[in-house]
């Protein structure tokens, strides 16, 4: 399975479901990228009902809400079409491989105000001058959490100890002082990061595409990343792991494709296309992270916390600070 592919052979058996439970998508010639993030739409049951919601109270000409709520609709039926979704997305040539991440938000940029804030965060950069305590500071929104893997060429990455990493403060002194506007000199400062997620979910994206300045080209890291089941974040919110989009094979030339568990199940399911296959074998049994070397965009949704549950995660893979943020969205 994608998932948990060690580069591309495949760990755990997949089979096919005696009786299709979800459908699949057609793929118009190299619109994997594309079918795998709308399959991950059409499984995120909030998402699905708010463009549905818009759609009957309003639906308006930039929006792309009329078209995922129709698609949405067959998917339920049978297999699914893209055509008037590549229309609206201004995909002239469906047999170029795109990257998914990249249309992951333009579809969310299409959508209306409600179902784009299913995904949407706030990230704000503060300035703490050391002299007078004087904070300032800049906001800004983002749809996916960008994990930088350019130092995980000799190792794993680990995305809890990544994002533990970037939420580290940076401290400027000596020649690198600040100017502060309150003291009107320059003086010893701490930069603090802090994102504030939706309430609901998010996604956080894997970089594995970066510009090779030798071979003046993008080039793709294959590195394994370590997935954790669940992550801990503000105001004592867990949130668990629900879908991820895989790439395989290399820029141009590569295959995506999406594994995902429904609300309120167990199961999770590989959608390849027109395939769909229910997995039998249940992930995260024996341990709260998965290895791969092919998960490119993951989707995490908050956790139903009831009064029994205890947290069984590995201190290694504990993680708790104030919020996330982006590794490459800097102000």
């Amino acid at each position: 399975m994608a998932l948990w592919a060690n580069g591309r052979k495949f760990i755990y058996k997949i089979v096919s479901s005696p009786a299709k439970t979800y459908h699949g998508l057609v793929n118009q010639g190299s619109t994997c990228y594309l079918n795998s993030v709308l399959q991950v739409l059409f499984m995120t049951e909030d998402f699905r009902e708010a463009v549905k919601r818009h759609t009957c109270d309003h639906s308006g000409p930039t929006h792309i809400d009329l078209h995922l709520t129709s698609l949405f609709e067959d998917l339920k039926a049978y297999d699914g079409y893209t055509f008037k979704i590549t229309r609206k997305l201004c995909i002239d040539n469906v047999y170029e491989q795109r990257d998914a991440a990249e249309f992951f938000e333009k579809i969310l940029g299409l959508t209306s105000r409600e179902a784009s804030q299913i995904f949407h965060g706030e990230q704000t950069q503060k300035t703490i001058c050391s002299m007078c305590s004087t904070e300032t500071g800049s906001d800004g929104p983002f749809w996916n959490l960008t994990l930088a893997l350019v130092n995980s060429y000799c190792g794993d990455y680990s995305v809890v100890a990544g994002i533990e990493d970037y939420f580290r403060d940076s401290y400027f002194s000596g020649e690198n002082q600040m100017y502060c506007d309150v003291c009107q000199a320059k003086s010893d400062a701490t930069i603090k990061w802090e994102i504030k997620v939706s309430s609901r979910g998010f996604d956080a994206a894997a970089e594995r595409f970066e510009f090779d300045y030798r071979y003046m080209a993008y080039v793709k890291t294959n590195c394994f990343v370590k997935v954790p089941c669940t992550l801990q974040i503000p105001e004592n919110q867990t949130y668990e792991l629900y879908a991820v989009v895989d790439h395989f094979g290399d820029l141009r030339f590569g295959h995506y494709t999406a594994t995902i568990k429904p609300q309120d199940s167990e199961s999770w399911y590989y959608f390849n296309d027109e395939r769909v296959t229910l997995l039998d074998y249940l992930p995260f049994q024996v341990d709260n992270f998965i290895r791969s070397s092919s998960a490119y965009l993951l989707f995490y949704r908050k956790k139903k916390v009831y009064a029994a549950d205890t947290c069984t995660q590995d201190p290694g893979e504990m993680f708790s600070p104030a919020c996330f943020r982006p590794h490459n969205q800097r102000y």
